[in-house]
């Protein structure tokens, strides 16, 4: 299911970097204080996703650990290797031994707001004159019904769609599709069967592929999959409507004669059988896949490619799965502890010293040098940001320009996951699985029989403890 990067915190990867010249640094928005806590003593923990052999990341880390220590000396800020797994988690909350600031995968936030486990920092925030400052619609995921503010965003993608530009020209296309009917007469006319080439590429089986298809659900209209009914009870509701007819399109497209607009291979990856010309489109996010290819595959030439938002719905909207990493601060830490938490996380991303090498830091990993992934600032600072990252692009953005358009039209619609994603991915999969394998599959009892067993396998029992 991990091929490339599925439901895994992005590691940031610590360079030694050249330095740039101040006068380049923008204008940044956030006064820092003199002193935290009025100067008293603030011992904090921050986890870090590096590995024990890599030992001039921790060195670098532990180097602006030290900066800011120097800045705020009644401060004390220990780094502990930490990433994040669901079991050891909950080990740890269990222990109450989490770092004071974390990162969790875009499916953990809600979760931990309604536990408990994250803390409220709008305070902070607020001291520190941050509204306004990151995206909304992310902070709509660290925040919960009241607008109280749990966390900040790392980086963020949005699902997408993917073409080999050439490939889709000699099939007659100029371009990705619109709509995700579209997509599917697209995927059925650039087939090969002699080749064995499929139109459209995306994760068929086991997590990945429940992954993908939830996005196809809420592109044919579904708007919830399992319901939050607000009192610790869920229900699960995607065994009839809009959720079937995405089934059903996963069947068309397989359906008669085991036609190939989808790979034969359930096991697959979208990107590589873009790459190595099994398919034509693909869906994946672009830190995924165009991203991963610039930092892993440096052979392969990214001009091939264009990316754009995933179809539209059909109400014109384009609904997509966000992902990325979230920082949030541990409900156990005292309100200077709070403070210092949340001094450093803003300290080490938007103070003048620090700007350039954490930009220099996230265009070394698989989200940056041009990968079309979501804004995280807003109005003036995203701009100023944009500006001076420019000297970071490498990649081709001139054949990404269909996410931007429909990301600055307002088209673009993020979608968290939904709740229990990760059970849900796996148990949706072995529809897909059926439907893919077998043509005389009834969708639509599928799709109810596997939502009423998810009732009551997963729902009910989680509602009970």
């Amino acid at each position: 299911m991990k091929l490339i990067r599925v439901f895994t915190l992005m590691l940031i990867v610590f360079v030694a970097l050249a330095p740039v010249a101040a006068q380049d640094l923008p204008e940044l928005p956030i006064v820092f204080p003199e002193t935290i806590a009025e100067g008293r003593d603030v011992s904090i923990t921050v986890a870090a996703c590096i590995g024990e052999d890599q030992t001039e990341q921790q060195a670098n880390f532990d180097a602006q650990l030290a900066r800011f220590m120097e800045v705020y000396p009644n401060v004390t800020v220990e780094r502990t290797q930490y990433c994040f797994n669901p079991e050891s988690f909950a080990a740890l909350v269990a222990g109450s031994n989490l770092a004071t600031l974390f990162e969790v995968p875009a499916t953990e936030p809600a979760r931990l707001i309604q536990q408990g486990v994250a803390a409220d920092i709008s305070a902070q925030f607020e001291a520190l004159g941050l509204e306004g400052i990151y995206n909304p619609t992310l902070m709509a995921l660290l925040s919960d019904a009241d607008g109280n503010v749990y966390g900040f965003p790392g980086f963020s993608y949005a699902q997408g769609i993917g073409w080999d530009i050439e490939a889709l020209k000699a099939g007659g296309y100029e371009t990705g599709p619109t709509t995700w009917i579209e997509l599917g007469e697209m995927a059925k006319a650039l087939a090969d069967a002699e080749t064995g080439r499929a139109g459209f590429a995306m994760f068929l089986s086991g997590g990945g592929g429940g992954w993908h298809w939830t996005n196809l659900a809420y592109g044919f209209g579904a708007t919830e999959l399992i319901r939050d009914n607000g009192d610790g009870t869920y229900t699960a509701v995607y065994g009839e409507g809009p959720a079937v007819e995405a089934m059903q399109f996963l069947y068309d497209l397989r359906w008669p004669d085991a036609e190939n607009a989808l790979p034969r291979d359930l096991n697959s990856n979208p990107t590589f059988e873009t790459v190595d010309g099994r398919s034509v489109i693909f869906m994946s996010p672009a830190d995924g896949s165009i991203g991963w290819l610039r930092v892993n595959m440096p052979e392969v030439d990214l001009a091939r490619f264009g990316y754009s938002a995933v179809p539209k719905a059909p109400d014109g909207k384009r609904y997509a799965l966000t992902g990325g990493s979230y920082t949030m601060v541990f409900s156990g830490a005292d309100d200077d502890q709070k403070e210092a938490a949340v001094v450093f996380q803003v300290w080490r991303n938007l103070s003048p010293a620090e700007f350039a090498p954490s930009r220099e830091i996230f265009h070394s990993t698989q989200a940056g040098a041009g990968t079309p992934v979501l804004p995280i600032y807003t109005g003036d600072l995203q701009k100023a940001v944009d500006e001076f990252d420019k000297q970071f692009i490498t990649m081709p953005v001139e054949n990404y320009q269909g996410f931007y358009d429909a990301l600055n039209a307002g088209e673009l619609v993020l979608v968290p996951e939904p709740p229990f994603a990760q059970d849900f991915y796996v148990a949706i999969s072995e529809v897909m699985t059926t439907v893919l394998t077998d043509e005389s599959a009834d969708v639509a009892q599928l799709m109810k029989d596997n939502a009423a067993a998810f009732q009551a396998g997963i729902l009910d029992p989680a509602a009970s403890k």
